[in-house]
């Protein structure tokens, strides 16, 4: 009979620990969230075919025999949970809580079980902090099934697998603990339950296609079958419901269910793009996203139809060195964009991206951006994926603007550039991951192009976008006409103002969250080359000259209190707060960032 089992842990061997369960459950991410977003991005990471993947979250209660039943697999754990301090009392409750989650049309765990290859098999069971995943796969930290057991209040799970070609069931289980001694030996933080032993003492699950039949019907799997992987996560944690669960679901993965890509099932709810509408109005606060902002569905479904089609133009330009800017498109483009947005149209934009990967030439890949005007009463929204993740960190790069918009990464190049940047919990995109600077040159650019793509293309939209309003100036340049009785109304009479020429800025400056950038505006094209500027920035005061009043203990661009990053320019600093930038053509890019984001910044740019 299979059993727990734990390695002993040589003296010569360093003690590790588990440090980054709080990355799944903190302020922006709560754990029922950060299960979801685990288990369908590795679900829509392993499709079986071109059909709709679709998961299943299933709370499932056991009473009596079959209680006991469930609490004696664990009868070999209790003493390891016991050494280390984790309350072990859910194993004598007369009811025993499951979680189930399985997935369909998918490939299962994948590889040879009793051999250390690259397949999913090893990278679920035998990996932590290292992943396989690459392309357009969505985790690369092989930190993201810690959510697993860190969502088991007995810090385990099994899982049970089926995979094509394979006819018999493979059950293992694992319990991901913290380093611990027991009866003199000491013993790693993870330990497998599991039938038997193979080649160099590697644990292999059990295949017994009885017991593991019997298994699966004791914990509630649906699966008859179909290829993909189950799992089962006994004595979940209280917070973990079905309204959590759902919640999450909606405010995650909206964008894959309405494009018709994705089901999933939690309880008796199904939710699908016929249904996804009906979920989420019914149940409170899931029809707002993670930073509590509506989601506008009509903007999504939208942009869902839209992905297949081809896109009303594309940028004449690839963005790598520089970003988004109005030498990326023609005049006659300027123009559509302009007509489409002002025109309450969805505007669709697709932008070339260069990749540099490691070591070989670059790569050509592109980027979606949708944008289209806020409709009355709702407020501006913006939505960045990777694939069918949802990335709401990003979201901030978009904040500020006025406009419903989208920044959509599928192209598999884009895709394998964007997912090497991403946090465990595939929340934010990091500039400095080890695994985005390990395989690809200049990486810090271009993704600072990719987050801010979307944003630029507004302000090259809106900025062009004029709205005539005939009366809109009537009170204030409306005369008396005095040929008429002064007894009763008084005539008023308009005044025809004429036409005043719209001056053109050559310069822009851009809040960022904690700094700014500098960007040229559409009268940089007429300048001569190089261009001088000074920029000033300081804190602003009250009843004060902050330019005047800053000291270099606020901050000093020369001694690197700020990150600076420069494209197309060179910066000298003049002063604490004052740089003299050489620009060197057209597109140009200056952003400054790490300044205290409690206090306003006042920026001042000008020619020299």
């Amino acid at each position: 009979m299979a059993d727990w089992e734990f390695e002993d842990l040589k003296a010569s061997h360093v003690e590790q620990e588990l440090t980054q369960r709080d990355q799944f459950n903190n302020d922006e991410v709560e754990l029922a969230e950060a299960l979801v977003r685990e288990v369908i991005q590795n679900s829509t990471d392993a499709p079986a075919g071109t059909g709709v993947v679709k998961v299943r979250f299933a709370l499932v209660e056991r009473v009596g025999e079959q209680a006991r039943r469930i609490e004696d697999l664990f009868s070999g754990l209790r003493s390891h949970l016991q050494a280390c301090e984790i309350d072990a009392a859910v194993l004598d409750h007369p009811a025993v809580r499951l979680l189930v989650i399985e997935d369909f049309n998918t490939k299962g765990l994948t590889g040879d079980p009793a051999a250390l290859d690259e397949e999913n098999f090893r990278n679920f069971w035998r990996r932590h902090g290292k992943s396989g995943k690459g392309g357009k796969s969505g985790g690369r930290w092989g930190l993201g099934k810690l959510v697993y057991s860190t969502s088991s209040q007995i810090r385990s799970f099994f899982g049970f697998t089926l995979r094509a070609g394979d006819p018999s069931p493979l059950l293992m289980g694992q319990a991901v603990l913290s380093n611990h001694v027991l009866n003199g030996h000491r013993h790693p933080a993870h330990g497998f339950w599991f039938g038997a032993r193979g080649n160099d003492d590697i644990q292999l699950p059990v295949v017994d296609a009885a017991l593991v039949g019997q298994l699966a019907q004791l914990f509630g799997i649906a699966r008859q079958g179909q290829t993909g992987l189950s799992l089962v996560i006994p004595f979940p944690n209280p917070d973990i419901t079905e309204q959590g669960i759902i919640g999450g679901v909606v405010r995650n993965y909206y964008f894959p269910i309405l494009a018709g890509r994705l089901e999933v099932e939690v309880g008796s709810t199904t939710i699908d793009a016929s249904t996804f509408h009906q979920v989420a109005a019914s149940v409170p606060n899931t029809g707002a996203g993670a930073a509590g902002t509506r989601i506008p569905l009509d903007f999504v479904e939208a942009v869902s139809r839209q992905l297949d089609q081809p896109p009303l133009l594309t940028a004449r330009t690839a963005i790598n060195g520089g970003g988004l800017g109005v030498a990326s498109f023609s005049e006659d483009q300027l123009a559509t964009m302009k007509e489409a947005f002002s025109g309450n149209r969805l505007l669709h934009v697709r932008i070339p991206v260069r990749l540099k990967p490691k070591p070989s030439g670059d790569r050509n890949s592109h980027i979606d951006l949708f944008l289209k005007p806020v409709p009355d009463g709702e407020k501006p929204f913006a939505l960045f994926a990777r694939g069918s993740i949802t990335v709401p960190g990003e979201n901030r790069y978009f904040s500020g603007t006025h406009a419903h918009g989208a920044m959509v990464a599928s192209d598999e190049g884009v895709v394998a550039f964007l997912g090497d940047a991403e946090n465990p919990a595939h929340t934010a995109w990091n500039a400095n991951a080890e695994k985005l600077a390990k395989g690809w040159r200049a990486p810090s650019q271009t993704l600072r192009n990719i987050r801010y793509a979307l944003r630029e293309l507004f302000t090259l939209i809106a900025d062009k976008v004029e709205q005539e309003d005939h009366d809109a100036l009537v009170d204030f340049f409306s005369l008396a006409d005095l040929s008429r009785s002064t007894q009763g109304p008084k005539k008023k009479v308009k005044v025809v103002i004429p036409p005043m020429p719209k001056k053109e800025s050559a310069i822009r400056i851009q809040s960022r969250k904690g700094g700014f950038s500098v960007v040229p505006g559409p009268a940089a094209e007429n300048w001569e080359f190089p261009k001088t500027v000074d920029v000033r920035v300081a804190y602003d005061v009250i009843g004060g000259n902050g330019f005047s009043l800053h000291s270099k203990f606020d901050f000093d661009l020369a001694a690197n209190d700020v990150n600076i990053e420069a494209q197309n320019l060179s910066f000298t600093p003049v002063r604490p707060n004052k740089l003299r930038l050489s620009i060197a053509g057209p597109i140009f890019d200056l952003t400054l960032s790490g300044f205290d984001e409690n206090r306003d910044l006042v920026v001042d740019a000008r020619t020299v």
